[in-house]
C-alpha cells in the first residue's frame, strides 16, 4: 500500500509529468490568444520542454513565463516574420492551384517546396530561441542549416505534427493537450541534436557566465551564446 502512495512510484512520477504538460499548454494557448504573441508562447512552451525532458527545469509555470518575458519582443518579432511569410506561401498555393495548369503547375510545386522548408524552418527556430543567445537572422540560418543537416529527423517531425492537427481535428478537445505533447515529441528529437551543446544538468551554476567545456558561454540569464566560428557548433 505504501509503494502506492509513493510519490516516486513510476506511476505517480508520469502523472506528474502529464500534468506539467497540460499546464504548460494551457499556458500556451492563453498567452497566443493575442496571437501577434505566439512566438514568445511558443519558446516558453519549448523552454519548459527542455526543462522537463533534460531535468534541469523548475516549475513549468514559472520556466513558462521566465521564457516567455525573456524572449517577448525577439519572439514577436519572428513570429510574426514567420506568420507573414506562411500566410504569403498559403495564399500562392491556393492561387495557383485554382488558376488551371500550364505555368500554374510549376508554380505551385515551387511554393509548395517554400512552404514545406518554411514549416522545418519554423519547427526548428523557437527550440533554439529558447536556449540560444542569438540575433533573429542567426537563428533562422541556424534553424535552416538544422533542418536540412537532419532531414530524417525533421521528416519525423512533420508526421508528430500532422498527427497532431489531425488529431485535434477529429476531437477539437485535443486541443488542451495535443500541442504540448507534440512539442515533447518534438523536443526530444532536439535533444538528439543540440544536447552536445547544452550544459549538463544541474551545471548551469558551476559554468554560469563562463565558457563551458565545449566552448559556449552561459549568460547570466540561463541563454547560451555558441561560439562564433562559422556555426561549426552546429556543422
Amino acid at each position: 500500500m505504501k509503494k502506492i502512495f509513493n510519490m516516486d512510484n513510476p506511476f505517480w512520477v508520469a502523472m506528474g509529468r502529464v500534468f506539467d504538460i497540460f499546464v504548460l499548454n494551457c499556458l500556451w494557448l492563453l498567452c497566443c490568444l493575442p496571437v501577434f504573441t505566439i512566438g514568445p508562447a511558443t519558446t516558453g512552451l519549448y523552454y519548459g520542454m527542455f526543462g522537463i525532458l533534460r531535468g534541469d527545469g523548475g516549475y513549468p509555470s514559472r520556466d513558462f513565463f521566465k521564457s516567455f518575458k525573456q524572449n517577448f519582443k525577439q519572439g514577436v518579432q519572428l513570429g510574426i516574420l514567420l506568420t507573414l511569410i506562411g500566410a504569403f506561401l498559403a495564399l500562392d498555393i491556393y492561387l495557383c492551384y485554382h488558376s488551371g495548369r500550364g505555368i500554374y503547375t510549376f508554380f505551385l510545386f515551387f511554393f509548395v517546396v517554400l512552404f514545406v522548408v518554411w514549416l522545418a524552418v519554423t519547427l526548428y527556430t523557437f527550440p533554439l530561441l529558447a536556449k540560444f543567445e542569438r540575433t533573429n537572422k542567426q537563428i533562422l540560418i541556424w534553424a535552416f542549416t538544422l533542418c536540412i543537416k537532419n532531414f530524417p529527423r525533421t521528416l519525423y517531425m512533420f508526421f508528430s505534427l500532422a498527427l497532431g492537427i489531425w488529431a485535434c481535428h477529429l476531437l477539437i478537445g485535443l486541443i488542451f493537450i495535443a500541442p504540448a505533447f507534440i512539442a515533447e515529441n518534438h523536443t526530444a528529437i532536439l535533444l538528439t541534436i543540440l544536447d552536445p551543446y547544452l550544459p549538463k544538468p544541474f551545471e548551469e551554476d558551476e559554468f554560469d557566465g563562463t565558457d563551458s567545456p565545449d566552448g559556449t558561454q552561459n549568460t547570466s540569464d540561463d541563454k547560451i551564446v555558441p561560439p562564433d566560428d562559422d556555426m561549426k557548433w552546429l556543422l
